[in-house]
């Protein structure tokens, strides 16, 4: 993958004005471009052609995070997304990196689905997940929390139960948003599981996670 020139492209078209209120919104903790996300997708999808044919480019991977401008992170994020069927279990450690190095809830989310493709395609990926949701790192837990997302009826609800309640009790926002996205999303597909979830451990759930579980369920049941 061609970093320089990628990078030569987005400065070419850089939005200052833009920038600021993008940055405002990361409450400041990045710098941007100012390139907004359908733009940026375009913008990269040259480079990223036929990419899928090659192995994984870690060394581009780990240009576009050093950079300081977001703008090269979220890039970094599509190509790997591209690439997503050639990532075995012994990446896990590159996408540990990624995942607590300039950490916030826009890069956490895209590497929760990819470290979740992983996962489902390597059961031996668990392991890892359950050590995560008893991790230090807040975004490792989330992480953890919200890899089955989307997953339907191939969800394990022993596997996400055990990565929950190794969460309940919590004060941080981002933990507690994401047990109630995970439970959420599994409502779409079983909602007596989570009904009964809900039912087990509402005592220990926090009224941010009660609220996003629900909000999918019969009201009768809640």
């Amino acid at each position: 993958m061609d970093y320089p020139a990628l990078l030569a492209v987005l400065q070419q078209h850089a939005n200052l004005e833009r920038a600021v209120p993008m940055q405002a919104y990361m409450k400041h903790r990045f710098t941007y471009f100012g390139i907004g996300k359908p733009q940026l997708a375009r913008l990269c999808s040259p480079f990223f052609k036929g990419a899928a044919k090659q192995p994984v480019d870690w060394d581009f991977v780990r240009r576009c995070w050093d950079d300081p401008n977001r703008e090269l992170q979220y890039a970094a994020l599509e190509y790997l997304k591209k690439m997503q069927q050639r990532l075995t279990p012994q990446d896990i450690p590159r996408l540990q990196t990624l995942i607590t190095e300039k950490s916030w809830w826009d890069s956490a989310d895209v590497l929760d689905r990819i470290v979740g493709d992983i996962a489902l395609r390597y059961t031996e990926v668990n392991t890892v997940l359950l050590a995560w949701s008893t991790d230090d790192n807040i975004w490792l837990r989330r992480v953890a929390i919200d890899h089955q997302l989307l997953r339907k009826q191939h969800t394990d609800t022993a596997l996400l139960e055990k990565i929950i309640c190794n969460n309940l009790g919590q004060k941080e926002f981002f933990i507690n948003k994401a047990i109630g996205w995970a439970l959420r999303d599994y409502s779409k597909t079983n909602p007596e599981w989570v009904q009964g979830f809900i039912n087990r451990h509402r005592h220990k759930m926090a009224k941010l996670s009660l609220r996003e579980a629900s909000k999918y369920l019969p009201p009768k049941v809640v």
